[in-house]
């Protein structure tokens, strides 16, 4: 998800591993803490196919989590589009499901704006699936797609799209910015998130959703629970630790709303080691909290 100047990062290219201690020199969220004090809390399974071992370390006082070995540039991962972020070969039954869902997603969210958009960036599209659905609930407004790679995805062929190197034209633009499970993914989430933030203009609103490493699937799944998502989530945020990034970047929290993904089929999935498809996708809709 990070910035590409030049191109698109070629498909198999080398993820570069930094594991020094350095890396986990981070402010905490803490109240009166400096540091965060970090200690092992799981091994994990790597979807990648290319990292190898991989662990979670958790900070006592704030409770973030972050991801090792750490990435310097994680857009490796996701040169091909492969990745789940993407919903590869997503069609027929399971993509009307998906567009029922996010239509419903778009709705509620759009419910707690009191201004209607005229401009929405979805930070990270990714298969642009929620940035289509969401352009169908605001007829009239222009509601761009934005990720790293140059083509749009094939959801938005069609729809408004931008990458990265568009960022500059973009600042201060928006009247509403998504990043809909995006600020986990990087390893240097403050850089990130200000990244995000510059593209909303005064008196606009980004709206930020990412896992909750305190939900109760955590710990009624371990390290089955879909949403730990190795090594492609590299921050894992508590409440605690999010409204602190943000806060410390400057920015005000205006309202923490709870959220339920989808994650159930994913989950279970992973449980019996099988791949996700169509019968886990109907099995997570019936089995949605």
């Amino acid at each position: 998800i990070r910035e590409q100047p030049n191109k698109e990062p070629p498909v198999n290219a080398r993820v570069e591993i930094d594991a020094a201690n350095a890396t986990l020199a981070r402010r905490c969220g803490a109240p009166a803490r400096q540091y965060c004090e970090f200690e092992h809390l799981d091994d994990f399974a790597d979807r990648s196919g290319v990292i190898g071992k991989l662990s979670v370390v958790r900070c006592r006082h704030c409770g973030v989590g972050l991801s090792m070995p750490r990435i310097p540039d994680v857009s490796a991962l996701y040169a091909d589009r492969s990745s789940q972020d993407f919903q590869p070969g997503t069609g027929g039954l399971a993509r009307a499901i998906k567009r029922i869902a996010f239509t419903r997603q778009a709705r509620g969210m759009l419910a707690r704006i009191p201004a209607t958009p005229k401009r929405v960036i979805d930070f990270g599209c990714g298969s642009g699936l929620f940035t289509r659905c969401l352009g169908d609930c605001l007829p009239g407004a222009e509601v761009i797609g934005l990720d790293f790679h140059d083509a749009p995805p094939a959801e938005l062929a069609d729809r408004p799209y931008r990458s990265m190197r568009d960022l500059d034209a973009l600042a201060g633009s928006a009247d509403l910015v998504l990043a809909m499970h995006v600020l986990e993914h990087d390893d240097d989430d403050a850089a990130l998130l200000a990244r995000i933030m510059r593209l909303a203009k005064p008196g606009g609103r980004v709206i930020i959703e990412v896992p909750n490493i305190d939900c109760a699937w955590t710990k009624a799944f371990g390290r089955h629970w879909d949403a730990w998502y190795m090594p492609y989530h590299r921050t894992h945020y508590s409440a605690m630790s999010l409204n602190a990034l943000i806060e410390t970047g400057g920015w005000r929290v205006e309202r923490e709303v709870g959220a339920v993904v989808p994650t159930m089929g994913r989950t279970i999935a992973n449980i019996l080691g099988r791949p996700n498809g169509l019968f886990f996708i109907l099995l997570g809709a019936a089995l949605h909290p």
